[in-house]
Order: C-alpha cells, then structure tokens, then sequence
C-alpha cells in the first residue's frame, strides 16, 4: 500500500512521516513551493513528542506529477476550504476508484468527498500538531487516532489503513460510527477560534483558570445545539464525549503542566492560520457550523457567534494570534 498525502501540513505532515517511518511509501501533495522543495532537499523534518527523525519523502505541488496505482490510498489533509478544489484536481489526475480518507477537522470534508469517490473514509485525528517552518512539522500531543467508513461502517480499504497506521508510533481504533467520532472533534475545534484571538497555546488554555471556564462553556454551548438538532456524537475509547471534557476544565483541581520549551507548545489550526497570515480561517466549519444549526433549531449561539465574527474579522485583516484576552471576549459577550 502506498499513501499519497493531499496537504503536507500539520496533520498531513504527522500521518505522513509516521508512515514513512513504518515503512510505508508515502508522497505528498502541497502547494506551497518552499515546502515542497524543502521536502525534497532536506526530507521531512518529524520532531515532538516521540522524537526527532528525519524521513526521506517525496513531494509533488499537483496531482497530475503522481503516476497513481491502485494499491493507492489518498489522505484529504488540506484546510477544509480548499477540500474540494482538492479532490477536483484529484479525479482530474486518476480514473481510479482510489479510497479517499478526510483526516481533516470539522464534519464538510466526508460529504464533499463523496461528490468525486465512490469510497470516502473518515479519520478522527486528535492530535496537536504545527508546521511553521518549510519542511518541518512539530508534533505536540500524542492522542488517539480513529478511523472509520463514511457515514458507517468499517470498510476493507478502512481495516487496511487502521491496520497500516498501527504500525506507526500512533495510538489508532476502528469505529463504525466516524461520523458521531467527527462530530465530537468538531465541538473540541469550537476553541480553536479562542486560542486563536487570545494566541495562548493548548497547554496554557487548559492551565488557565479563566480561560478553562470559558472554553467549558464554548464547548456546552455547541453540546447543546447538536443535542436539539439530533445529532449524536461520542469520544474516542476510553476518553469519553465532550461532557467529560468539560466537567475536567470545570475541575478545580485539574492543573495540567505547561511545557517551558516553546517548540512543544500546541498550537490550534486557527492560531497557524492567522499566524500564517493565510486571509481566511476554517472557522466556518467550526463555530460557523454550530452558528447554522443554532440558528435552525432556535437554540442561542452567543459564544461560537462572537468567536466566529473575531477571528474572521482578523483573518480579513491579516492580523497575528493573540489580539484579545479572555476578558475581552467575556466583556464582549455581556455586551
């Protein structure tokens, strides 16, 4: 089996070099010219939690550079609002009925794949992970990895991708419900928007006792919402759904450590987008998505509201993380 990487960023860059480590063949898809070469040149620079390793790979800027075979498996690992550009240029490339797996955040990517591949997959990743320099991507939290067919089931192509990546340094399972596992991961990304604005990494949110409140409530708010639109969601094995992680931040005992080196500091999507100065952020498919379906089952959506609006008023404005304080957006929630 031979894995082709549609996006070598954070996500895409973890999977990909875990793989490579294990053995696998692996080529990435990415557009941004530095990093391919980079890539090339140097190999994948995989540092973090479970070492540093330097990963031979290949790297191509579009899908028509790959002569692609039918022991091909594809990873969608790019910002939800280029998923489908990204699988266009993939049917473009190969007539192949190819397994697709979305790895990324949020629950649009599935659907969107399904309107190109006949065999769309789902990968819950709850991991931390950042590229911020060309070539190198920074692997901060180890969490579990779940796979699964899309909307259910558990597919061949499915089992034989669970089993690759076990393989790897990865903790993985199988579920035949990936879309409630998505769902879950959805409502954790609703504060991806808050470490954004406020530019505190994962592991000093968690740490700070206003900042903790305020993600709890984030995280009860988009609870709420899927409960009276019906849709079910579940954490990993062993981890619980968001109700257990918001009784944790609600703890006041719970004091996790904050790493003194900043290289193994997380950092959400949503702080590497403004970091990146990219334009746009995939709120929309986080707090956007609790905001329609609020809206819809006439359910208040305060907090994902104002995270929503603040966080692509930044993005517009190519602002850097860290404009607000938890206070200021409290402030702004009271009105």
């Amino acid at each position: 089996m031979r894995f082709v990487m549609c996006g070598a960023g954070a996500i895409g860059g973890v999977l990909g070099g875990q793989l490579a480590k294990a053995g696998f063949e692996v080529i990435f898809i990415d557009k941004i010219a530095e990093h391919v070469a980079a890539l090339n040149e140097h190999g994948l620079q995989l540092k973090g939690v479970l070492g540093n390793h330097t990963l031979p790979v290949t790297a191509v800027m579009h899908a028509s550079d790959i002569d692609f075979r039918p022991d091909d498996a594809v990873f969608m690992s790019v910002k939800s609002f280029h998923c489908a550009a990204a699988c266009a240029e993939l049917r473009r490339a190969t007539a192949l009925e190819l397994p697709i797996f979305c790895s990324q955040n949020g629950v649009a990517n599935e659907p969107t794949a399904g309107q190109y591949f006949r065999n769309v997959n789902g990968v819950m990743v709850l991991i931390g992970a950042k590229r911020l320099n060309p070539g190198e991507i920074v692997h901060t939290g180890n969490g579990p990895i779940g796979v699964g067919t899309y909307p259910e089931g558990l597919s061949q192509a499915a089992q034989d991708v669970a089993a690759a990546l076990e393989k790897t340094d990865l903790p993985v399972y199988t579920t035949e419900r990936i879309a409630q596992a998505k769902w879950n991961k959805m409502l954790i990304n609703l504060n991806n928007a808050t470490m954004g604005l406020t530019g505190l990494a994962s592991q000093e949110a968690r740490s700070d006792g206003e900042a903790r409140l305020w993600m709890a409530d984030v995280w009860e708010e988009g609870a709420r919402v899927l409960h009276a639109a019906g849709i079910a969601y579940e954490g990993p094995p062993d981890m619980g759904p968001i109700e257990d992680r918001i009784a944790e931040l609600r703890n006041p005992d719970f004091k996790p450590d904050v790493p003194e080196d900043e290289e193994l500091k997380g950092r959400a999507s949503l702080w590497q987008d403004l970091h990146h100065q990219r334009g746009e952020v995939e709120a929309d498919y986080f707090n956007g998505e609790i905001v329609e379906l609020g809206r819809h089952h006439n359910v208040p959506t305060p907090h994902s509201s104002l995270l929503l609006d603040l966080i692509n008023d930044m993005a517009a404005k190519r602002e850097k993380p860290g404009k607000y304080t938890i206070r200021d957006l409290r402030q702004r929630l009271q009105g």
